[in-house]
């Protein structure tokens, strides 16, 4: 007989950390402590005889073996959970989960969803907001549509939609003899900021030559939230295009400069690599990337 075969705890453990790359996320998901995940990964590198991790103090990172172990793994643990759907009495071919950012999915998603209803008669949308962890597993979806930069290790992406950007604020806050005549005037503004995004000010304002430090005074959590703040006078948001919109259509919201720079990162549709052609989800997928202006590069 060959040797014997890991535990599947373990494997489902290792499969787990390294999609999320981080302990906590995956004990979350799997609702377990840290520490029983982490002897769990300790246990299947014990059995294996090699390092599955590369274990720094801010980051986790997969060595070359758990690269190689993780590509061969997911798609049987993809089969195993189709296997069982199917057991289950799971309609996958006539439902679909999808995860994505509540603003993204009122502001764009929801709007062009009747058309979709009207040639898919038989597969039925589950909306459900992203909740800032980027794990199907731990979300339950099929599919996401995730802001990032479209790396997400074991999983396959394609950009749907690009960021562009530019600083919106209310009416109000240029009534009240905040100086903006200039992009250079930003720097002593009060900027309101996307939790999560540290970096789009930072980006936007080096993108539009903007020389001197973003100074990003408060955070929100969500899209609504910010435009909110923004459109109540607290500061200059940058509005992302494909969100915004409808604030400014609703003249909630101006844009004091007629000016627009393209962020590094984008929306991507996000399935597990066993899935990317399976209906219903291909089905959906291929749906988006019309809606989002045809199909664009960017796959891994």
């Amino acid at each position: 007989m060959g040797k014997r075969m890991p535990s599947f705890k373990s494997i489902e453990a290792f499969v787990v950390v390294a999609r999320a790359l981080s302990f906590t996320e995956a004990a979350s998901a799997l609702h377990l402590t840290v520490p029983a995940v982490s002897r769990r990964i300790k246990s299947l590198e014990t059995e294996l005889g090699v390092s599955l991790f590369h274990r720094k103090p801010r980051a986790l990172q997969l060595t070359e073996a758990g690269e190689s172990y993780l590509s061969h793994l997911a798609p049987a643990i993809e089969t195993i959970r189709h296997a069982s759907d199917r057991v289950r009495g799971h309609s996958h071919g006539h439902s679909l989960k999808v995860s994505l950012p509540a603003s993204l999915a009122a502001n764009w998603l929801v709007p062009r969803l009747p058309s979709f209803h009207a040639k898919h008669r038989g597969i039925q949308i589950e909306l459900q907001s992203m909740n800032g962890c980027a794990d199907l597993d731990a979300s339950e979806a099929d599919l996401a549509v995730w802001p990032g930069t479209g790396d997400w290790p074991g999983l396959r992406a394609q950009r749907l939609l690009d960021m562009d950007a530019y600083p919106v604020c209310g009416a109000d806050f240029l009534g009240a003899g905040q100086p903006l005549r200039s992009l250079d005037d930003l720097l002593q503004c009060p900027l309101l900021g996307i939790a999560g995004q540290e970096d789009f000010w930072p980006e936007w304002l080096r993108a539009a030559g903007v020389v001197g430090p973003a100074r990003v005074q408060q955070v929100f959590d969500n899209f609504h939230l910010l435009y909110q703040a923004a459109a109540s006078g607290l500061g200059v948001a940058l509005g992302v295009d494909v969100i915004v919109g409808p604030y400014l259509d609703a003249s909630q919201l101006v844009r004091p400069f007629d000016v627009s720079f393209r962020l590094t990162k984008g929306y991507y549709v996000v399935c597990r690599s066993g899935d990317w052609t399976q209906r219903p989800i291909g089905t959906f997928r291929q749906w988006l990337m019309t809606q989002a202006g045809g199909s664009k590069t960017g796959s891994n």
